[in-house]
């Protein structure tokens, strides 16, 4: 199970693309404190955000090898499939792509939310 940890330690710095562009499109920047506000992350949201970082590591997986070898316009479409899943699994959680992503991000940061998230991500 650790390599599974490392895996989604890894995902969780790329994600999916797509999802990452649309929150930064409407998260807003520079905002100080953001990384100090990790630690009052409520455990519900940590909850949230993990199992949905589980569910787009699974996708990430299903996905990634499709899109390894597929042409470029398949790349497209399967990286723009792989996308809306991502965020359907990621709002069916409760979350929004801004709230999810901004656990994320705050957890890149901040060493006891990233074991927090990854610790929910790894609980079935």
């Amino acid at each position: 199970m650790n390599g599974y940890v490392n895996w989604v330690a890894g995902l969780a710095l790329i994600v999916a693309p797509g999802v990452a562009l649309a929150a930064s499109d409407t998260m807003p920047q520079g905002q100080p404190g953001a990384a100090a506000q990790g630690t009052t992350v409520p455990d519900a949201t940590i909850g949230k955000a993990g199992a949905a970082l589980r569910d787009v590591a699974n996708l990430q997986e299903k996905y990634q090898p499709k899109i390894e070898s597929a042409t470029p316009k398949e790349k497209e479409g399967l990286s723009a499939q792989a996308n809306a899943e991502a965020v359907q699994a990621i709002q069916s959680h409760g979350l929004s792509i801004q709230e999810y992503s901004s656990v994320v991000r705050m957890a890149q940061t901040n060493p006891q939310l990233k074991q927090r998230l990854l610790d929910a991500a790894n609980q079935q």
